[in-house]
């Protein structure tokens, strides 16, 4: 299974600027609605326009099967039509993320919440 997409109930998570050129920054959290999860990126909707920049990294935030699951990465594309108030957008996961991560942000989550991050480790590993 490459894809997997959602039809009957939107779902849901939120999305923050997390690093510019290698710099944290502390932006809000937006909600966006996610159309397709794939194995290297997602596809999703959102009523806010965002920069395309590979030195721009995004933190996504969603619940699946009630597992919280955080990810990082950029925004490759932007699928807009002129005649709608949302856009669609691709998000790339960086799998490698400590390559960009500091060990101690107080962005990310405590060590009580679960995580999952990618890393090319845990890649070969599956």
């Amino acid at each position: 299974m490459d894809n997997l997409s959602c039809y009957e109930q939107p779902l849901l998570g939120r999305i923050s600027i997390h690093q510019v050129e290698g710099e944290l920054v502390d932006s809000r959290l937006s909600t966006i609605v996610i159309l397709e999860i794939r194995k290297k990126s997602l596809l999703f909707v959102s009523q806010l326009k965002f920069p395309l920049s590979e030195s721009v990294i995004y933190h996504v935030d969603l619940k699946l099967a009630d597992n919280r699951i955080l990810l990082f990465g950029c925004i490759t594309q932007s699928i807009s039509n002129s005649n709608s108030t949302s856009y669609h957008y691709q998000y790339d996961y960086i799998l490698n993320t400590d390559q960009f991560l500091p060990i101690n942000s107080s962005k990310l989550p405590n060590e009580k919440e679960e995580k999952i991050r990618f890393t090319k480790k845990a890649d070969k590993e599956i």
